[in-house]
């Protein structure tokens, strides 16, 4: 079960991940969380610098989906300030992560954008890095799915109730795997 826990990747910061980054692990898409990775929970502006990275990475052939557990008038307000500032990204609401389907579901909406190729697509299902800031949502589900996974440092410690209780066990858990010498570095990009 922990091997389910333990991610392949650390960043802390999704800045940190880079198209180069991405090529040089053969990623082509990013599937990754909203809140509190790329923005903080209750919030629901998008930072300038992500909105930047966003660009970039769409810019240099990296194709984005996003999967959130929740939805609704914020999530609605994200993708409406996406659009205004030229920046198609599918995002799945009420996904229900870390289960499978959620993941499922996220890939469909990507194939179903006008940034993905339909020749592409047979490629794609071996392509796809998860990036979340939880290890039982996104880490788990991620597993749950067969994909590698980049656990980021939460952008907040502004938390659901249920996630603070997840984040107890998640700080064991981190303390276990790095006990055992299997937690992998942060930020080292040049893996």
């Amino acid at each position: 079960m922990l091997e389910m826990l333990n991610p392949e990747y650390r960043f802390s910061s999704l800045l940190m991940i880079t198209p180069e980054w991405m090529r040089r692990h053969n990623f082509k898409v990013l599937l990754m969380d909203i809140d509190n990775t790329l923005l903080p929970r209750n919030n629901s502006v998008v930072p300038d610098n992500h909105l930047s990275w966003l660009r970039m990475m769409q810019n240099q052939g990296i194709a984005i989906v996003m999967a959130s557990n929740n939805g609704g008038n914020r999530v609605a307000s994200i993708e409406r300030q996406l659009k205004e500032k030229g920046i198609a990204i599918p995002i799945l609401t009420w996904a229900g992560k870390p289960f499978p389907p959620a993941y499922a579901g996220a890939i469909r909406l990507l194939e179903k954008t006008p940034i993905v190729k339909t020749n592409d697509l047979p490629r794609y299902s071996d392509c796809i890095l998860a990036a979340g800031d939880q290890l039982f949502t996104d880490v788990l589900g991620a597993h749950w799915y067969n994909l590698p996974v980049a656990l980021l440092h939460p952008l907040s410690s502004n938390d659901f109730i249920g996630t603070k209780v997840l984040r107890i066990l998640e700080h064991c858990v981190i303390w276990y795997l790095k006990k055992q010498s299997i937690f992998p570095e942060e930020d080292n990009v040049n893996i």
